[in-house]
């Protein structure tokens, strides 16, 4: 059964009209609310405020005084039907608007700020809001709860906290701030988030206060601007609210997500030169960068790795400046490329992932520096303002190779130039022009070091198909813990990056002075993140038997049909601490195949075993399943039931292991019980990309395989009740890249 919300004004509905609703927005005639979910009051009201003339209107000290009665109305708009009601508020002689917005058909309550007059003098440093609704009490609750707040660089991962809910913790917002998710142990989620302006967007914990508004660092506000903040309702975990909510985001930004799945640096295996990779600011000894890519080059053909495209990092162009430099002129130096960016692509022949950094003061495309666009200065750095800057840039590096445009640094551009962190439309202008560009180019965007509301902002900027979602490799231990801002990627429609890894254990000379310890892990979970698979070994160091595991023939990466992410049991762990779930890290994802699902689970860092529920896992269908073990996993047995009353041990998945499973429904074929197990050389031996039909009848079971013209594909079965009789057929891909699989007739044409 489906639940929508409530909106109760006191003086308009009564209390019995509500029973049967899970999600009631509870708001009197003097302005205060709260957010009840199963009948107890999740979030309370604090003071509603806004800041003008370098001074705070607030409730609290009735300086921010309401005017007139509440006004409600009813309407439609992207989500559907709703009924609204909205406050007057005076602050000083301008007006302030604070209104709720719920809606018939979906579990949702927008919170919207609308400033009838134009204020000035709003700015309170860039860690506050300078509006404030809605305000809830931080850590009063009616209820147990837990929450994960999704904060800092790389999609809200430098500074992620998962804890409970209570006044004694401590919440980072400012203009760090994103996404906040709470959650109880029953599965009742509420995710509140910006809705619009997102670049503009903050909310701020003060006191014991936290407040969604607009940046502190915004000069003034312009007359009719509104904000707006969705609190989003789920029913059904943390996972699956998440998706709702980044679902309904989506569409109401009309977000295409195509973009994505046609991105041959998502689709396909590439070579990367970024921090944690073996040439990173390194090259080979006595050769330049040109001869060392030429080298690499020369290994993967030889070693036939069927890299599709290359990685070039911030080492290949000039620049100036303190601490990490800023980019003067986008194009190789001399010395790195001797002869030019665009004589190496013809060279190589493969397209290019060019890194880029913040521009310097000193950039020779600015006019202040003799140059044709217009650039704003912000002391040693400069920002563009100039939409034919941008077509220029992509459209000139088109010419050397340029396939993707990775623009890094996104969290010190947003933070640190002036015009972005306190101009109210400014941030989402640079990146709406920049986003326009590459789409007009047809190149896609990875986002990199990005904050929680550039990671929002790309809702917008469909040309925006990944994102890093955790720090460089090897440059901390946990550097894999991506299995919640991968879910808020995903969620919204952008393929999550786990960065590059190597293949082999031993990088001899590496500059880091590391040894990869488990190169398998590092692998599987690029692999099943959805992301791009970047390796980046030394010449004459990878495992080619691991990265012929994670492809086809041609490149084409064997994904999962969603981002792996980490369980609902683990997160609310992570947060709750109450030993109730893992002590470790489980990761699940599936494939789903002409309505079939076959899934995934990942685990790692445990100290302790422990029995993982069907029900538990994200993918069960309410079919009976099997599990069998990856060939990559710590320890291999025979397949076996996976259900709540049989479930999956998770024993031996330690900081240096890794437990990777499979899971097949049981197919009636004939006579005979069977279960999938697909190609067992491969790390995802049931990938939707490889196998693109089945269709099971009580004669026959058929499958569609995809792969390169003379391609040779192994796919196996085994019969669910006598599991040791198992069937291997060896198909042959045809000249269309086809196979057809009947095991009926036990062969393929």
């Amino acid at each position: 059964m489906a639940f929508f919300p409530t909106l109760i004004i006191a003086v308009i509905c009564c209390q019995s009209v509500l029973a049967s609703s899970p999600f009631e927005v509870r708001v009197s005639n003097n302005a205060s609310y709260s957010v009840n979910i199963q009948g107890k009051a999740w979030l309370k009201n604090s003071d509603t405020f806004v800041r003008h003339s370098s001074k705070v209107f607030s409730t609290k000290d009735q300086t921010l005084m309401m005017s007139g009665q509440p006004q409600t109305t009813t309407g439609k708009d992207s989500i559907g039907e709703f009924d609204a009601v909205q406050f007057s508020f005076k602050a000083d002689q301008e007006t302030f608007l604070a209104g709720v917005r719920t809606y018939q058909e979906s579990s949702v309550a927008i919170f919207t700020q609308t400033f009838v007059d134009p204020i000035d003098g709003t700015s309170d440093g860039t860690d506050s809001v300078i509006s404030g609704f809605p305000s809830f009490l931080f850590g009063d609750s009616d209820d147990d709860l837990g929450y994960v707040n999704l904060n800092g660089v790389f999609s809200g991962w430098s500074m992620l906290q998962a804890a409970k809910w209570s006044q004694g913790s401590k919440l980072d917002g400012g203009m760090m701030s994103g996404p906040l998710i709470l959650f109880d142990h029953q599965d009742n989620v509420l995710i509140v988030s910006p809705f619009n302006n997102f670049m503009a967007a903050s909310f701020c914990h003060s006191g014991q206060s936290i407040s969604w508004g607009i940046m502190g660092g915004v000069d003034s506000v312009t007359q009719g601007f509104v904000h707006e903040t969705i609190v989003f309702y789920g029913q059904h975990g943390i996972n699956q609210a998440m998706r709702d909510w980044g679902k309904l985001m989506q569409k109401v930004y009309n977000r295409k997500t195509s973009l994505r799945y046609d991105d041959v640096s998502i689709s396909y295996i590439g070579y990367y030169t970024d921090n944690g990779a073996y040439y990173y600011h390194f090259k080979e000894p006595g050769m330049n960068y040109e001869q060392t890519m030429l080298a690499i080059q020369e290994y993967y053909t030889k070693s036939e790795i069927p890299y599709k495209y290359l990685q070039y990092d911030d080492w290949f162009y000039p620049i100036a400046g303190k601490g990490y430099g800023a980019t003067v002129t986008w194009d190789a130096m001399p010395g790195i490329f001797p002869h030019g960016l665009k004589h190496l692509y013809n060279l190589t022949q493969l397209p290019v992932v060019a890194h880029n950094r913040y521009w310097s003061a000193k950039t020779t495309y600015a006019k202040q520096n003799g140059g044709k666009f217009n650039f704003i200065m912000s002391g040693e750095n400069s920002i563009p303002d100039d939409q034919a800057f941008w077509e220029y840039l992509f459209s000139s590096a088109k010419e050397w190779g340029l396939y993707v445009y990775e623009q890094d640094w996104l969290n010190l551009q947003s933070m640190s130039i002036k015009p972005i962190s306190s101009d109210l439309f400014f941030g989402r202008k640079w990146l709406m022009q920049m986003g326009e560009a590459a789409a007009n180019q047809g190149l896609p965007l990875q986002y990199c070091m990005a904050l929680p509301r550039n990671a929002l902002a790309a809702l917008e900027i469909p040309a925006v198909t990944q994102m890093r979602v955790s720090i460089d490799y090897q440059l901390r231990d946990n550097q894999y813990d991506i299995g919640i801002t991968a879910l808020f990627a995903d969620s919204i429609g952008i393929a999550p990056f786990k960065d590059n890894f190597w293949s082999m254990s031993d990088q001899p000379g590496n500059k880091y002075n590391k040894t990869e310890p488990r190169p398998a892990f590092q692998a599987a979970l690029s692999l099943l993140s959805t992301g791009p698979v970047g390796v980046s070994d030394r010449v004459g160091y990878s495992d080619l038997k691991l990265i012929n595991s994670l492809i086809m023939a041609d490149g084409r990466l064997l994904k999962p049909s969603q981002a792996a992410t980490y369980i609902n049991a683990y997160i609310q762990e992570r947060a709750f601490n109450d030993h109730r779930g893992p002590q470790g890290k489980i990761f699940t994802t599936f494939s789903e195949i002409s309505g079939f699902v076959f899934g995934v689970v990942m685990a790692t860092d445990f100290e302790v075993d422990f029995p993982l529920k069907l029900s538990q896992s994200g993918f069960d269908q309410g079919v009976p399943v099997m599990v069998s073990d990856s060939a990559y996993s710590v320890s291999v047995s025979q397949p076996r039931n996976f259900s709540d009353q049989s479930p999956l041990l998770l024993s031996g998945c330690s900081s240096s292991a890794m437990c990777l499973h499979f899971t097949s429904p049981i197919f009636s074929v004939g006579s005979k019980r069977v279960i999938l197990l697909g190609e067992v050389a491969k790390m995802l031996p049931l990938s939707p990309v490889r196998i693109s039909s089945i269709i099971s009848t009580t004669l026959d079971l058929q499958m569609t395989l995809n792969g390169s013209p003379s391609e040779v594909v192994q796919i196996a079965a085994c019969d669910a009740e006598n599991i040791e009789m198992c069937w291997k057929y060896n198909c042959i891909i045809a000249a269309d890249g086809h196979a057809r699989l009947s095991f009926a007739r036990s062969s393929c044409q």
